[in-house]
């Protein structure tokens, strides 16, 4: 019989055990997890070498996978978890973003290998599984998962125009279609969530209107207006969403509240509907008004804006500070400018660029401090990711910005406006 030993409640054998102590003995480890505990931050650094270095940790995660999936992230206890559909489905038009912005092509090849592995992976209904990614085809689906990954289709059919692209996204949304109710939520139950209707699943209709747009299938159209209009009744006045957390009873992390945000602005980026965007502006407001009282948002909240929890989730911050450059630079705001660059600048001060360890060097925690409530002791892919598209949202108009503002050839490629 094997050895075993007890760790932290679960029996691990002794050469996990062993790799589980010998990790979190590792310089890099080590340190990061005594900074937090002792609440330092790091320094600041020009946005584009934070961004060159979030993108570097991605890059590691998809070759830490296995395969052409992304890692779902590096737990410190773990090592390198394995490859996440959902995730990586999301991950490909990041890279695009940052193809774009760099000119290096190497980025388009690693994006199409994660398409590529999605229709490998892809369940014979259409849809994606729940979890991470393991050799069974038994893996339940999930609604979520299943709109993030044909964002990723589209994509880079979008970018390609090789149709296998757009046949995946479509068996994808024919599922999609069929497990919605009558009153436009989109109903699925799995391990990973417990309850059966979620407000976040709005960032799923927006991947419907995508695809609508692609194969002028109105079908598609129309599933997604009615999600977005069970969506907005889910809001209160004051901006808070019900239904909108993982598991029934929970409070919904900043997470999945920037979730609804991204699917009702970029649905109404799509449509135009007034309706959207003054949903996703009453929420930003409420969130940019607690983050100018308290410096720092907390990693949830109730049906009042209240918490008792004392850590952030980065993932959240990342998303946050992304939905309000998206309104700054749709509305001209510049509270939302100035709010999601201190909002980023509080992500940057958590991120290691310079670490020995490759887990570490460049990805972001799920909480702050790494033992919070979200995803503790893990780098998620995700946070990564949201990372990533909130500087490159910041890094586009703060270079516009200062154009205007200071004569050209003092402006470096890269700028920053002042933080106030």
């Amino acid at each position: 019989m094997a050895l075993t030993i007890r760790v932290r409640g679960r029996e691990l054998p002794v050469g996990a055990a062993a790799a589980t102590g010998l990790r979190l003995l590792h310089p890099s480890i080590a340190a990061a997890v005594l900074r937090d505990y002792a609440s330092l931050r790091r320094g600041i650094r020009d946005s584009r070498k934070h961004l060159d270095a979030t993108i570097g940790w991605l890059c590691r995660a998809q070759d830490n996978a296995g395969s052409h999936g992304v890692s779902a992230g590096y737990a410190l206890r773990e090592g390198w978890q394995p490859p996440y559909p959902e995730t990586t489905g999301y991950i490909i038009p990041t890279f695009y973003d940052y193809a774009q912005l760099t000119g290096r092509e190497e980025y388009i090849a690693r994006a199409r290998k994660m398409a590529d592995w999605e229709i490998r992976v892809q369940l014979p209904s259409g849809a994606v599984r729940a979890g991470f990614w393991q050799n069974d085809d038994n893996q339940p689906p999930a609604v979520f998962n299943t709109g993030q990954v044909i964002l990723g289709f589209c994509r880079i059919f979008a970018e390609t125009r090789e149709d296998r692209y757009l046949a995946a996204a479509m068996r994808a949304g024919e599922w999609l279609l069929r497990v919605q109710a009558p009153d436009g939520s989109l109903r699925g139950q799995t391990h990973i969530v417990d309850s059966l209707v979620h407000t976040y699943d709005v960032r799923t209709a927006w991947s419907l209107l995508e695809l609508s747009i692609l194969t002028g299938e109105q079908r598609f159209t129309d599933a997604a207006r009615l999600n977005l209009e069970w969506a907005l009744a889910q809001q209160s006045e004051n901006g808070w969403f019900a239904n909108n957390s993982f598991f029934a009873g929970e409070q919904p992390y900043t997470h999945t509240i920037a979730y609804v945000m991204e699917g009702l602005f970029e649905s109404w980026r799509l449509l135009r509907h007034p309706r959207y965007l003054a949903a996703v502006q009453k929420t930003a407001e409420k969130l940019l008004r607690l983050f100018e009282l308290q410096r720092t948002l907390s990693g949830e909240f109730d049906s009042n804006w209240k918490t008792t929890k004392n850590y952030s989730c980065l993932t959240g911050d990342a998303q946050t500070a992304g939905v309000w450059l998206r309104l700054f630079d749709s509305g001209g705001d510049v509270r939302f400018l100035n709010g999601a660059l201190k909002l980023n600048d509080l992500v940057k001060q958590t991120q290691a660029l310079r670490a020995l360890h490759p887990g570490v060097r460049g990805g972001i925690k799920g909480s702050q401090p790494i033992n919070g409530g979200y995803t503790p002791w893990t780098y998620p892919n995700w946070a990564a990711k949201f990372f990533a598209d909130s500087l490159i949202h910041e890094i586009r108009p703060v270079t516009a910005f200062e154009e205007k503002v200071r004569p050209r050839a003092a402006v470096p490629s890269h700028g920053r406006v002042s933080r106030g």
